[in-house]
């Protein structure tokens, strides 16, 4: 299998469980090695509650997504390795330990 398909396959694994990820890549030239590279971002999903006047009745609160970098690697396998043990967690704290 390549590694793109397991890339995409433990995104939506994440996403299952309600982790949500974005990748960003960025190429440039490394002076050193004379070659192109690929720098990989890997950005996380959380909710930040949105300052807004609440009224006593209402008691909802408005979230807005926002994504943070969490990791930033110069390899699909590293980003891969990330992103199953992010998996791992999630299913270690799923089964309580």
């Amino acid at each position: 299998m390549n590694i793109n398909q397991n890339i995409n396959k433990l995104l939506y694994a994440l996403s299952q469980k309600g982790q949500f990820y974005k990748i960003n890549s960025f190429q440039f030239y490394n002076e050193k090695n004379n070659k192109y590279c690929t720098k990989y971002q890997v950005l996380k999903r959380e909710l930040v509650p949105i300052d807004v006047d609440i009224e006593l009745d209402l008691e909802e609160i408005e979230y807005e997504e926002k994504y943070k970098v969490d990791y930033v690697c110069y390899s699909k396998i590293e980003m891969m390795e990330y992103l199953a043990d992010e998996y791992k967690e999630i299913g270690s704290e799923a089964d309580g330990r």
